[in-house]
This record gives C-alpha cells, sequence and structure tokens, in this order.
C-alpha cells in the first residue's frame, strides 16, 4: 500500500528515495524465504545490498542481530531511518558486498543483487539497481566468489537470481564452494525469479 512517498509491505513501513531502488516482487519473494526458515533468534544476519532496508528490517523483526550494506550512500541513509522508523536496530554501512568484513560471520545473509543483463548508466544512478552487466552476472559473481568467507559453520545465505543470468551458471558456479539448491521460484512477466540457499560444505 502506498502512502505519500511512503510505502507499506509485510507490515513494515518505508520511507522511500527516487534514488532507491523500491522493493517488488523479487524483494517479497526473499522474504517468503527467509520467513520458511522459522525461528531467527540470536541469529547474526546480513542484507547485502540493503535499498530501503526491507529486508534487514524483516530479519530484525524475526529476532536477529542484524546488520545490512549498501555501497550506495543514499540507500544506507535510507536503510537507517527505515530502521528507526519501524523501531528496530539495525547497523548499517556503506561498503561495496562483502568486502568490508574481515573479522565475524553471519548466519544469515540475504542479498537482492542488480541481475538484468544490461549496462547500468552512470548518468542515472539508479540504474545501477537492477542492471547486473553482462548476463547480469557481475555482482552476483563477486558475491559468491567470497560468500563461503563470511558465511558461519552452519549458516544459510539466501539470494536473488533470473533465469536471465542463466540457472545452469548459477547452480555451478554456487557449488563450486557450498551446497546450493533453488528454494523458491516466481514467474514475471518475461523472466522468471529464484532464489537459491547456498550453505557451506561440512
Amino acid at each position: 500500500m502506498v502512502e505519500g512517498n511512503r510505502i507499506r509491505l509485510r507490515g513494515i513501513c518505508l520511507e522511500l528515495d527516487r534514488n532507491v531502488y523500491i522493493p517488488a516482487e523479487d524483494s517479497l519473494l526473499l522474504l517468503d524465504s527467509i520467513e520458511q526458515l522459522g525461528n531467527l533468534n540470536g541469529k547474526r544476519c546480513l542484507d547485502v545490498g540493503t535499498g530501503t532496508g526491507l529486508a534487514a528490517i524483516y530479519m530484525a523483526k524475526r529476532g536477529c542481530e542484524t546488520y545490512a550494506t549498501d555501497i550506495s550512500p543514499k540507500s544506507v541513509e535510507l536503510a537507517r531511518r527505515n530502521a528507526k522508523l519501524n523501531k528496530v536496530l539495525i547497523q548499517v554501512t556503506q561498503g561495496n558486498l562483502l568486502t568490508h568484513f574481515r573479522d565475524r560471520s553471519f548466519d544469515l545473509i540475504s542479498f537482492n543483487p542488480p541481475y538484468l543483463p544490461e549496462r547500468p548508466d552512470p548518468d542515472s544512478p539508479i540504474t545501477y539497481a537492477w542492471a547486473g552487466g553482462l548476463n547480469g552476472r557481475e555482482f552476483l559473481s563477486e558475491f559468491l566468489e567470497d560468500l563461503s568467507r563470511v558465511l558461519s559453520v552452519e549458516g544459510i545465505s539466501l539470494f536473488i537470481f533470473s533465469d536471465l543470468n542463466g540457472v545452469d551458471w548459477v547452480v555451478r558456479t554456487c557449488n563450486k564452494k557450498m551446497r546450493c539448491r533453488i528454494v523458491a521460484r516466481r514467474k514475471l512477466a518475461f523472466h522468471e525469479i529464484m532464489v537459491m540457499m547456498a550453505q557451506n560444505l561440512m
């Protein structure tokens, strides 16, 4: 439900910014998958590329010690405001994907990356929210390369991808370092989005 410059999703009220991705079907599919994990009390959770902070707020409301990160200063500011608006504590930092987390691991890491196969427009910052470069894999590839390092021994990562990225490539790349399986799918107008669950090899 839209209320002026705010939107309400799953009981969470979010301020919006024209330079920050507005949560859509992919965001909601990710929340559905987080919900399926059940009790998150006491877990340390991280939302990568947090945007408005929706997934981070959702995890915090479910009992997580929650962290969030985004490369966009506007997203960082907005996520902090939205955390206060929803009366939850989230540590939001500016950074590129997982690179600045060096001394801690997480029990749950969520990521809704830019996955559309197009180049972002430097003159239009909002395009960086959905344009994932050639094949839409640029950010996902970097994320998967570093994921096992910051995921706890029994931790779980949930991330969105599209059939436009090449399902076989995503599955194969993810399984190089982790145990991975698709746990949710949703057909949209011109492509299908999926949620992958990744866990460290035991």
